[in-house]
């Protein structure tokens, strides 16, 4: 029965995502998109390089996402396997890859419509190193009772 409802929450959650972008996002907001560069509304935005201001403003914001996968570390830390904090830093960070589109399914569909192997290699290299990179430091500096006494 448990494995029924979690099955079926897998195919419902990815079922749901993917109708919700090919309806939308490969609809309604490519043909917004679309009408809005065709007015000229698009001229203006800004490319690389960046100018310094951007580049502050990016960093700030990613504080953001860093934070909610510190308090998702937060929430599960004592249900990950390992007493060593690279190793659950490792698993955390492996869980976080699982967790998007990085891990497989991009460089899967990248695959799919026509990228050579090598390049997809190497674009997803960046995503596989980044997020166990992530999850080892946020797992060597969260404490492990988040309100002790000291």
């Amino acid at each position: 029965m448990h494995w029924t409802r979690i099955v079926s929450a897998t195919i419902l959650t990815a079922a749901i995502g993917f109708l919700i972008h090919v309806l939308y996002g490969q609809g309604v907001a490519i043909e917004y998109v679309q009408k809005a560069a065709e007015d000229g509304r698009l001229n203006d935005v800004i490319t690389q390089p960046y100018p310094n201001w951007v580049v502050v403003i990016a960093s700030l914001t990613a504080l953001i996402p860093a934070f909610g996968k510190v308090f998702v570390y937060i929430l599960i830390q004592d249900k990950l396997p390992s007493q060593n904090k690279i190793i659950k830093g490792i698993i955390f960070g492996v869980v976080l890859l699982f967790m998007g589109d990085d891990l497989l399914r991009m460089p899967i569909m990248s695959i799919v419509i026509g990228n050579p192997f090598d390049v997809v290699f190497v674009q997803s290299l960046e995503k596989w190193v980044i997020y166990p990179a992530m999850g080892i430091f946020i797992a060597l500096l969260v404490p492990k009772q988040l309100f002790s006494n000291s």
